[in-house]
């Protein structure tokens, strides 16, 4: 009786087994949890101990920020959780490639320190609109906290949502504000 208990763990019957609880977990705990703020924890600040120069940046595609320890002169070790959105070199300088969150972990004897990267890109660089259409911008590497503004709303306009309607025409820049750093497109209406 108790072997069917157990085997009955392992079959699919309607209902999901142990075998995908785990296959859920593990893709939770090594593909989604390093890009939230459960993986990245602030530690308090105290004035002697090592620490990063920042512990979260957001950088536009292209840009590079170099990370420095403060209060320590030894070897350190960088690595990044996904190279693909950002990539750090031996000397801390760390490179944004593509739209999205990193982790970037600087290893020394027996401490990790961590700093968050987020990458951000605008979907459109350049757009060309006929008198009356729309055309909706986003930034690519966060959900929500873009402040969108026109260079002049007599050529187009823009929602606060990214909403571009082309009213006469012209050319006129388009630009999305997010974290300090400003993102544009250059809109021509035709």
């Amino acid at each position: 009786m108790k072997k069917n208990n157990i085997l009955r763990l392992f079959q699919f019957r309607g209902a999901i087994s142990i075998i995908y609880y785990f296959a859920f977990a593990f893709l939770l705990w090594y593909l989604i949890i390093p890009h939230t703020s459960l993986y990245f924890n602030n530690k308090i600040f105290t004035p002697f101990n090592k620490r990063l120069n920042e512990e979260d940046i957001t950088l536009i595609k292209g840009e590079e920020f170099t990370l420095r320890v403060m209060n320590f002169n030894k070897r350190l070790y960088f690595s990044s959780t996904d190279i693909k959105v950002a990539d750090v070199n031996i000397f801390g300088t760390v490179t944004a490639y593509r739209a999205g969150t990193t982790i970037i972990r600087v290893k020394m004897r027996d401490e990790v320190l961590k700093c968050r990267v987020r990458v951000i890109d605008i979907n459109k660089k350049k757009l060309n609109l006929k008198a009356g259409k729309n055309y909706r911008l986003n930034v690519k590497g966060v959900w929500f906290g873009v402040s969108w503004s026109s260079g002049n709303s007599s050529i187009a306009r823009v929602s606060r949502y990214g909403n571009v309607t082309a009213i006469s025409k012209g050319t006129v820049k388009i630009y999305g504000k997010v974290r300090g750093k400003t993102l544009s497109c250059t809109v021509t209406v035709r």
